[in-house]
């Protein structure tokens, strides 16, 4: 998917907490740099809880979206297409707003030469809501089918890992977000179709982090080798 250039590949990253724990768009870089696969820039535009219609509407990301050519542009709506849970039940936000606004930022990018990458994070694997979270992966791959991109699609990753080893820690306490183990199996997902390689190695570090910015320096949080080549093979039996 990536072709080598004498400048570093841009990627903007647009979404949510889902995008900016544990410094996600940093690790990819990193994995791409460790590896030889290429050099990358990565800056984003997030918000805690945002859906994609909240970041339009802000400006911010367009201004970013127009300040710079970019490669690459990654959108990522919030988690359960901004639904919330009330009283143990979970109420899903709407499919047709979250396609709204992914189509309005698609346009854009590619009228800059920009290509869209959808990021359907693993909401609802966290609770246990298997079958929740394969109907949000559904509704993204529809979507990305319509606006012809390309796709990171968690839920199929987070379920097969959970599944081989079901005792594995991939969520942060909340039960909603990835934790940095969790993270580092994201960022295998991203360098996969990034560079259409197959793991070999990659760093065993992951990163720790909550900031909406992208830390320079995040701190480390190192991974065993048994784990992190589990989770390379996990990524490199997706799609």
């Amino acid at each position: 998917m990536i072709e080598k250039k004498a400048r570093p590949i841009s990627i903007l990253f647009i979404g949510n907490s889902f995008s900016y724990y544990h410094s996600l768009p940093k690790l990819i870089a990193r994995f791409a740099h460790a590896s030889g696969a290429g050099d990358l820039f990565v800056d984003g535009v997030f918000r805690g809880g945002a859906t994609l219609k909240m970041l339009w509407d802000d400006g911010k990301a367009l201004k970013k979206l127009y300040g710079r050519d970019w490669d690459y542009i990654v959108l990522q709506e919030r988690g359960r297409l901004g639904g919330i849970i009330k009283d143990g039940i979970v109420h899903a936000g709407k499919p047709k707003i979250f396609a709204t606004y992914a189509a309005r930022f698609d346009k854009i990018a590619k009228a800059r030469g920009a290509k869209t990458i959808l990021y359907c994070p693993p909401a609802f694997i966290g609770i246990g809501l298997f079958d929740d979270a394969k109907k949000l992966n559904a509704m993204y791959a529809t979507v990305a089918r319509r606006l012809h991109t390309e796709m990171i699609s968690s839920e199929p990753a987070f379920t097969l890992a959970l599944k081989e080893r079901p005792h594995m820690s991939l969520f942060e306490h909340d039960e909603h977000h990835p934790n940095p183990t969790g993270t580092y199996l994201i960022a295998g997902l991203f360098y996969r179709k990034l560079f259409r390689k197959r793991i070999s190695h990659l760093p065993l570090e992951s990163y720790s982090s909550r900031s909406e910015r992208i830390p320079k320096n995040p701190k480390v949080v190192e991974l065993s080798t048994a784990d992190a080549r589990f989770l390379w093979s996990i990524a490199n039996r997706m799609k």
